[in-house]
């Protein structure tokens, strides 16, 4: 346990300064594109009145009034940048120690006691870096609504549905708390398989391990797709018994993945 903390707290240390430059450069974007837009919005009544020598009411009546929703177009942009910035640092937090100058890989290989922490203390770090990014992006979701009440002027702002997030957003960012172990599950799994296909790569190498890396990118594929449409043509289960099946569904292969890697990490990764 204390070998599989300093080496979580290690990773943790070795991407600090990254994360925080990713997550500032993003949290600046999206409070700035709340005030940018709500600022354009403005401008194009303005321009509409002058152009057409129009009144208040007659420009709102043909652009729109404003809601929070409108302006959040740059933050559904900005969270899939952030998946994608998870999805490479789960590869990168692996091939950096394989491909960088210090071969830092074999140091960790050869320490004593089991390579699981090795393996652990990888996981939890990247976890940590998505559990982490979406809450704050949460907390950024409602500072720039506080944002947006401040920027706008009230007749230029419709009177309801204020402050809602966008449909696309709303499905990611929810406080149901089914739908939030889905997102958490789900990128969880993606995260094992993205583990369990670098160490096929790097138990293997070459065109045997890329030949093991598409089968098993295969299986999943297939094993999602069966599931998928299982609970699709299952009309006999309610709708939290289908819930159930699917996070039941999602366990099964996060072991199996685990256990794979885990075998890879023992058996078949030299120093």
């Amino acid at each position: 346990m204390k070998q599989y903390i300093q080496l979580t707290n290690e990773e943790i240390k070795r991407s600090f300064k990254l994360y925080v430059i990713v997550v500032l450069v993003m949290a600046a974007i999206e409070l700035v594109s709340v005030v940018a837009q709500v600022m354009l919005h403005e401008q194009r009544i303005k321009e509409f009145m002058q152009d057409n020598r129009a009144t208040l009411s007659e420009a709102l009546q043909q652009i729109g009034k404003l809601d929070y929703a409108d302006t959040t177009s740059f933050f559904v942009f900005m969270t899939l940048i952030g998946i994608v910035f998870v999805v490479i640092y789960a590869f990168q937090i692996w091939y950096r120690d394989w491909l960088g100058e210090t071969k830092y890989i074999y140091r960790l290989l050869m320490l004593p006691g089991r390579r699981y922490s090795i393996f652990f203390s990888k996981l939890t770090a990247v976890f940590l870096v998505m559990i982490s990014f979406i809450g704050l992006q949460w907390c950024f979701l409602k500072v720039g609504s506080y944002l947006f009440d401040w920027s706008i002027q009230a007749e230029y702002q419709k009177s309801s549905n204020t402050n809602i997030f966008s449909s696309s957003l709303e499905e990611f960012y929810t406080t149901n708390l089914t739908n939030m172990i889905f997102v958490i599950l789900i990128s969880t799994m993606v995260i094992c398989l993205i583990f369990l296909l670098v160490l096929l790569e790097r138990s293997y190498r070459k065109v045997k391990g890329l030949i093991r890396v598409a089968i098993e990118t295969t299986i999943f594929v297939a094993y999602s797709f069966i599931c998928l449409y299982f609970l699709d043509q299952t009309h006999l289960l309610l709708s939290s018994e289908k819930d159930a099946l699917f996070i039941g569904f999602v366990f099964v292969y996060m072991i199996y993945a685990l256990w794979r890697s885990l075998r890879l990490l023992k058996w078949k990764i030299t120093v």
